[in-house]
């Protein structure tokens, strides 16, 4: 059985008024948006609530200073990618995002600022997913999935769709943060992942623009694809498969390199975008410019408990969308 609820509201932040979002009526030719994509690995806050991971609670090392530390850290980073939207897998709470765009406004131009924002995650859960935007977000929904009659089911985050509205012109986000691959067994959870935003992108890109995006446990090249950048999504009530285009594939079908998460040297892009409906993705890179990865290798410098150091483990991607 799968059940859809709404888990989250949208929260605007209180550093600036909230705004009402006005794409009642589209206006006449097409907008850019630029969206940043990162999994920033476990960013849990300095209270303890008691969902969190075991090697922060018994950390010696976590506390206050560090959590404020990485805060600055992260927001410095943002501010290079600099993002119109910027969306993010692995916080732990909407204190989280607060805290962010406080640090993120500081001293920088207003125009650059993120007065928008959302959160989700299931209750009892870890972590969940964030989006900030410099555009008014609207109609936020979380799509959770529950499974009767199956093997025992492992906690899984919901897919998270918000509706981003810029001058008069409205795109449908939705994002993900799949199954990982660690213990097994996880391979038939992505599928049933795969299939809950398959619907709800062929839904949403049938009234105009859709983007999917985040951290999908599943490189690019475990997708079944139909050509040179289009790939195909397993359907929920039906067979059909859902036609999506990946900007991971360049125009003559080969990767963008390097990818967006390294295990043991070895690269993968398990990390994307997914785009459909009156939409086009005109540019798409790793961001590899920054403090977060290796200069020569790009590999991504993992954030670690033990000293402060170090960002993620995934590289943050970046695109730019017309619609």
């Amino acid at each position: 059985m799968i059940k859809c609820r709404l888990c989250f509201l949208l929260t605007a932040f209180a550093m600036a008024p909230i705004f009402l979002c006005c794409c009642q009526r589209a206006q006449a030719g097409k907008v850019r948006l630029s969206v940043a994509e990162w999994n920033v690995q476990t960013f849990f806050d300095a209270r303890k609530d008691g969902t969190e991971y075991a090697e922060f609670t018994k950390s010696k090392y976590w506390g206050e200073d560090a959590y404020t530390a990485r805060l600055r850290r992260l927001s410095a980073a943002l501010k290079k990618l600099d993002a119109e939207v910027v969306v993010l897998e692995e916080i732990e709470s909407e204190k989280v995002l607060y805290d962010l765009a406080n640090f993120l406004a500081g001293d920088w131009n207003f125009s650059r600022h993120y007065v928008y924002g959302c959160f989700s995650k299931l209750p009892g859960s870890a972590i969940g997913c964030a989006v900030l935007s410099r555009y008014p977000l609207e109609n936020l929904r979380a799509h959770a999935l529950e499974l009767r009659g199956e093997a025992p089911m492992p906690k899984m985050r919901p897919l998270m769709c918000v509706d981003i509205c810029k001058k008069g012109r409205r795109l449908t986000l939705l994002v993900n943060h799949w199954k990982s691959k660690s213990g097994g067994g996880g391979e038939q959870w992505r599928l049933w992942q795969e299939k809950v935003l398959a619907v709800h992108l062929e839904t949403a890109a049938r009234s105009g623009a859709a983007l999917a995006c985040g951290d999908f446990n599943k490189d690019i090249g475990e997708f079944r694809r139909e050509n040179e950048g289009t790939v195909l999504l397993h359907g929920l009530w039906t067979d059909k498969d859902i036609s999506v285009r990946s900007p991971w594939y360049g125009s003559d079908g080969s990767l963008v390199e390097p990818g967006s998460y390294c295990f043991h040297g070895e690269w993968s892009r398990i990390d994307g975008f997914f785009s459909a409906g009156d939409i086009a993705i005109t540019s798409f890179a790793p961001q590899m410019q920054g403090e977060w990865c290796n200069a020569q290798t790009h590999e991504p410098y993992r954030y670690q408990i033990w000293n402060g150091s170090g960002f993620s483990d995934h590289l943050p991607l970046r695109c730019t969308v017309s619609f």
